[in-house]
């Protein structure tokens, strides 16, 4: 009989050592549970983020971004306290011009320094693509007698004489008349590229997709007259191979228009653009 306490005191000092062992570390766990999630770039994710840390309060809630062999980022770095979490946590999918993974690390840290941690890994494919602007670009007055850059290759984005093959001649001033001076605001595209005035398109945000929504919402046209300081000329360009479609967004800054001479008028713009492959 004199045994009997000690067999009952070894299941309880099991059960504490378990317990220890059990506390020794913060408790953590990420929804979306699967450790690969396919995604599209500009998508917003979501993850419910929650923790526990027996017998100790919470310190730190660490998420870490490292993309492709980037170097890693730390992207939320939140103070805690009490000994339980329960946060939601969403982040946007970063555009890119090609696919790419991302591993994203969440890291649980207790007031004594004890931590866990787990991974999210994104494989992520193209979605819209945030466009890029390149601003001062220009092209003189058909009739100018010092400036023969009266045309613009957009796809070059690069200013051309009104004599280069029609093919890189996308925008084109076309004067009044042979001598006149004033800015006839009007242009043509040699080749074979086509307008659609969109002055309500959301320049700010363009993406390659809301570009070619535009311009297939309009009228194209051969050419396009009446141009304006704030307007919005979209252009897909011709000359290109079947296989592939190039759009631009002109955004006029200023149209430079000196009385009496031809020679230092033009049009300056700033521009956006978005090349896709069928």
């Amino acid at each position: 009989m004199r045994y009997l306490p000690l067999l009952f005191l070894l299941p309880l000092l099991g059960l504490a050592a378990c317990k220890k062992i059990e506390n020794e570390i913060p408790v953590l766990s990420v929804s979306p549970s699967d450790p690969d999630i396919d995604a599209v770039s500009g998508q917003v994710l979501s993850f419910t983020i929650r923790g526990r840390s027996d017998g100790r309060s919470l310190s730190r809630l660490v998420i870490t971004s490292k993309k492709d062999n980037s170097f890693t980022v730390t992207v939320k770095d939140s103070a805690l306290t009490g000994s339980n979490l329960n946060f939601v946590w969403e982040t946007r999918v970063a555009n890119a011009i090609q696919p790419y993974s991302e591993v994203l690390t969440f890291q649980l840290i207790d007031s004594e320094g004890a931590e866990m941690r787990t991974t999210r890994t994104l494989y992520v494919t193209l979605g819209a693509i945030v466009l890029t602007e390149t601003s001062g670009h220009q092209f003189y007055h058909g009739n100018s007698a010092v400036h023969g850059e009266s045309a613009f290759d957009l796809e070059t984005r690069v200013p051309v004489l009104a004599s280069v093959d029609s093919t890189r001649r996308d925008v084109q001033d076309v004067p009044l008349s042979p001598t006149a001076t004033e800015m006839s605001r009007s242009w043509r595209s040699p080749a074979g590229g086509r307008f659609v005035r969109f002055n309500e398109f959301d320049y700010a945000n363009a993406t390659d997709i809301s570009l070619e929504a535009a311009f297939l919402a309009g009228v194209p046209s051969e050419t396009i007259s009446d141009v304006q300081v704030g307007d919005m000329i979209l252009v897909r360009l011709g000359s290109l191979p079947d296989t592939q479609r190039f759009y631009a967004v002109m955004k006029i800054m200023d149209i430079i228009d000196e009385p009496g001479t031809a020679d230092n008028d033009r049009y300056v713009f700033n521009m956006k653009w978005a090349l896709f492959d069928n």
